[in-house]
């Protein structure tokens, strides 16, 4: 590990790099958003959680003479800011019992950070609520995932899983947190400029490329596109993406792209979860820290996976930009109606089901989707009604209870 990432008890912190910072205002964005979605029942009065850092680091970095927190200390803020927030205007008060897993595999670290925490006024918490935990976080995750179970029926929990590099979360660990618990999300860095760099002719043999779906084909592809540097090695992030992707167990899937200007490499920062509405949440996060991560390929629907097609239509970067949207929903308009036509099963189609269907191939939030689908309605293309089958008024609100029908007698896509 470089010194940009090592800490000692009393000793100098590192320096923060553009791109960990970004990281983490997206984190503490995230997790703002995440507890106000889930606290919205008023009669709820108490949510357990687990946030499990898996490479902790020593919990502060310095920028120009100031100290910025590092991960484990965004994680303790980041709640304690929740419990005062949600309260603030609750009859019911509600008690959010968080406990946190601090893994880091160098005893420096680790020293370093329980240094922090007593400064930082969480001393008293460590042993508690807080667990500090030396070793390495693929071998220290079957106890992790053994003591959630063990106290949480939901299984509620968040991991943030932020490795320098691709070698330190094998897939068998995304895995097992996700069909051992009921409601995990992850948030995972992957060094993936590296991984592609390191490509031989022989690693499809080797176990560490064959978990993420690397064989003689991939390699093949990689080596006809790898020249291309505008968009070859793009397509080929975007097939590597689909394979983490399909390893991982989880169902939603959200991979954005982060400049590291230190390293002149991309890295992907993606988060995992069960649940589309935890990928909207996600997504409304990076539309509002626009230009700081990226997309590879158009933002309306798409598919991961080898597409040779970016090659011919240059579609490379998706910046998240107010251009960006605009674009994303004009392509919607022509997009959604054949997507209904082909999912729809019956003579209607749940608008939940069709986010869930999407819900891997867009960087449209819920609300572009909805006032899609509401435009789309207007101009008779599609049809909505409310979830017990009855007519809406056209121009109202789109809800994910409601059902889509397609007119009896077809239009001709009358938007494009």
């Amino acid at each position: 590990m470089p010194d940009n990432f090592s800490w000692r008890p009393g000793g100098v912190l590192p320096s923060i790099e553009n791109h960990s910072r970004r990281k983490l205002d997206v984190l503490r964005d995230y997790l703002d958003v995440y507890f106000d979605t889930v606290v919205t029942n008023p009669r709820l009065d108490c949510l357990n959680i687990t946030l499990v850092d898996g490479f902790s680091g020593g919990g502060a970095y310095q920028a120009n003479g100031e100290i910025e927190h590092g991960s484990p200390l965004v994680l303790l803020n980041a709640v304690e800011q929740a419990r005062e927030r949600i309260n603030r205007n609750r009859k019911k008060p509600l008690d959010i019992k968080a406990r946190f897993v601090f893994v880091d595999d160098n005893i420096n670290h680790i020293e370093a950070l329980r240094e922090r925490l007593f400064q930082a006024g969480f001393g008293g918490l460590v042993g508690t609520d807080i667990s500090l935990i030396h070793g390495r976080f693929s071998e220290e995750l079957p106890g992790i995932l053994g003591m959630i179970r063990a106290t949480q029926r939901a299984g509620r929990s968040i991991f943030l899983l932020d490795q320098f590099g691709y070698k330190d979360v094998p897939m068998s660990c995304i895995n097992s947190i996700f069909t051992q618990l009921d409601r995990p999300e992850v948030l995972l860095t992957f060094a993936i400029d590296s991984f592609l760099n390191y490509l031989q002719e022989n690693s499809a043999s080797l176990d560490l490329y064959r978990q993420f779906g690397i064989n003689q084909q991939f390699i093949a592809e990689w080596q006809a596109n790898k020249n291309d540097e505008a968009l070859g090695r793009l397509i080929t992030q975007r097939a590597l993406m689909n394979n983490i992707q399909s390893g991982g167990g989880a169902n939603f899937f959200t991979p954005f792209m982060l400049w590291s200007s230190t390293d002149n490499r991309w890295m992907m920062f993606a988060h995992m979860a069960q649940h589309q509405a935890a990928r909207d949440k996600m997504l409304g996060v990076h539309w509002g820290a626009q230009n700081s991560f990226k997309h590879i390929g158009k933002g309306s629907l798409f598919s991961l996976g080898f597409d040779t097609r970016l090659l011919e239509t240059k579609d490379s970067l998706f910046d998240f930009a107010e251009q960006d949207r605009v674009k994303l929903r004009q392509e919607l308009l022509e997009e959604i109606p054949r997507e209904i036509s082909e999912v729809m099963a019956g003579e209607h189609l749940p608008v939940e089901i069709f986010l869930e269907k999407v819900g891997n191939r867009t960087a449209a939030t819920n609300s572009d989707l909805f006032d899609a689908i509401k435009e789309l309605s207007i101009a008779r293309e599609i049809e909505i009604r409310s979830k017990n089958g009855s007519a809406k008024r056209t121009g109202s609100q789109v809800g994910k209870n409601d059902l889509i029908y397609l007119p009896r007698q077809k239009t001709l896509f009358s938007l494009k």
